[in-house]
């Protein structure tokens, strides 16, 4: 039963990031803020018009 556990968590960690992150996306939209993120090892402001639409 605990190998099962095990082998399923980081899938079911992954899922619940994903879902996080599309919930923030859609929180920024739904709101005018920008969405800050890391990129190339910079932090870069993605302005809320330039976010896509995401599924509900």
């Amino acid at each position: 039963m605990k190998k099962n556990l095990k082998q399923s968590l980081p899938v079911m960690a992954e899922k619940a990031l994903k879902e996080a992150v599309k919930e923030v996306v859609r929180e920024n939209k739904k709101a005018g803020l920008p969405l800050i993120v890391w990129k190339d090892g910079k932090v870069v402001k993605i302005p809320s018009s330039k976010l896509k639409k995401t599924d509900s």
